[in-house]
C-alpha cells in the first residue's frame, strides 16, 4: 500500500507543480513588480485584513509568532501603505490594524485574478468534478488535522 501511496503522491504533486506554475505565469501578467514583492506571509495578512480589522496579539496568534515578529511584519507593510493602525478606543493598551489604500488596492486585485483563473481553469471543470476536487481538499485537510492535534500531545 505504500508503494501505491507514493506513486499517487508523486503523481498529484507533478501535476500540482505544473498547474501552479502556470497559475504563477497567470499572476505575474496581471501585478506589477511591487506586488511581487511581498512575501507569502504579507499576502496572507493582506488578505485577514480583508476579512476584519485585528489586533497585534491576533495576528500573532493566527501565524504562530511572537507579539515582536508580527509588529515587523505590520511595520513592512505599513511603511509601504497597505496597512494602518489605530488605538482601540475600548482598551487603549491595544492597536487595531486595517487595511489602508494600497492594502485594499491589492486585495481587489486578488479578486479579480481569482475571478480571473475561475473563468479561464474552473469554469471547464462540470459541477461533478468541482464537487470531487472540494472534498478531496477537505478530506486531506481534515486528516492533517487530525494527525497535527495528535502529534501536539
Amino acid at each position: 500500500m505504500e508503494d501505491i501511496t507514493a506513486f499517487y503522491y508523486k503523481k498529484i504533486k507533478a501535476s500540482s507543480d505544473a498547474l501552479n506554475s502556470i497559475f504563477l505565469d497567470e499572476y505575474h501578467k496581471l501585478v506589477d513588480k511591487e506586488v511581487l514583492n511581498l512575501t507569502p506571509k504579507q499576502s496572507i495578512l493582506l488578505d485577514l485584513l480583508n476579512k476584519k480589522s485585528l489586533t497585534n496579539s491576533e495576528i500573532a496568534k493566527h501565524f504562530s509568532i511572537t507579539p515582536s515578529a508580527a509588529t515587523q511584519l505590520i511595520n513592512k507593510l505599513e511603511k509601504k501603505g497597505y496597512l494602518k493602525r489605530e488605538i482601540n478606543i475600548n482598551n487603549r493598551r491595544e492597536i487595531i490594524v486595517h487595511l489602508d489604500e494600497k492594502g485594499i488596492e491589492y486585495n481587489n486585485l486578488m479578486s479579480k485574478f481569482e475571478l480571473h483563473l475561475i473563468q479561464k481553469y474552473y469554469s471547464k471543470l462540470d459541477k461533478k468534478d468541482l464537487e470531487n476536487l472540494v472534498d478531496l481538499q477537505e478530506k486531506l485537510y481534515k486528516i492533517a488535522i487530525e494527525i497535527q492535534k495528535k502529534e501536539e500531545n
